[in-house]
């Protein structure tokens, strides 16, 4: 426990060091997606454009495993079309992501896999950039043969970098590597975390998503 807590206690550190770094006056920093989207529809969202704190559910379309998967793995999440039935463009759309690491279970060293969602894949194929975070999901520990369910911790704020897909199919000639993405930490108290293909994977826009 007390480990933990030093950990959490490092990456509070560390993330406040690069805030300080990077100073200037508040007009000096960079706007978010949202804040430019919002800016240039004088706060009102274009048509279809699904706005930031909306929560979309997903079913993962393969099993995970710190056990068996390795760093850079890609994993694909469906978008429940029940959670998105206001937009239409995200219909029968998949989230596509990766593992920024992935550390398996051993002695006196907990099982990790950090989850990196990268874009989201649309019906048509085109590709748009997500920016997006892991509120909710059901973890799986694999100790002794036997599943451990929600045995997992989620952690987030582990700077990591989207995956830069085929830029010909991506919307408005955006690119997915142009921002920097947030690696969602699921460990286990015991054994390797497992990710079950069907898994309900919970996901919350931390900046507006334009899929027209």
């Amino acid at each position: 426990m007390f480990k933990q807590f030093m950990a959490l206690g490092l990456l509070t550190l560390s993330l406040g060091g690069l805030a300080s770094c990077k100073g200037g006056k508040p007009e000096d920093k960079p706007k978010t997606n949202a804040a430019i989207t919002a800016g240039a529809n004088n706060g009102k969202l274009a048509a279809g454009v699904v706005p930031i704190g909306t929560k979309i559910s997903t079913d993962l379309q393969q099993e995970v495993s710190s056990g068996k998967n390795k760093k850079n793995d890609k994993f694909t999440i469906k978008i429940q079309n029940g959670s998105v039935s206001k937009y239409p463009a995200l219909k029968d759309a998949v989230i596509e992501g990766h593992l920024e690491s992935v550390n398996k279970a051993a002695k006196g060293k907990k099982a990790e896999l950090n989850l990196v969602f990268d874009d989201v894949k649309l019906k048509s194929g085109e590709l748009v950039p997500i920016e997006a975070e892991l509120v909710n999901t059901q973890i799986e520990s694999k100790t002794k043969g036997q599943f451990l369910k929600n045995a997992g911790i989620i952690l987030g704020g582990t700077v990591a970098g989207h995956f830069v897909g085929d830029k010909a199919n991506f919307k408005h000639g955006k690119m997915a590597g142009a921002a920097a993405a947030t690696a969602f930490v699921l460990s286990s108290p015991g054994g390797e975390v497992v990710l079950k293909k069907g898994t309900d994977i919970q996901l919350k826009l931390k900046a507006n998503l334009d899929p027209n």
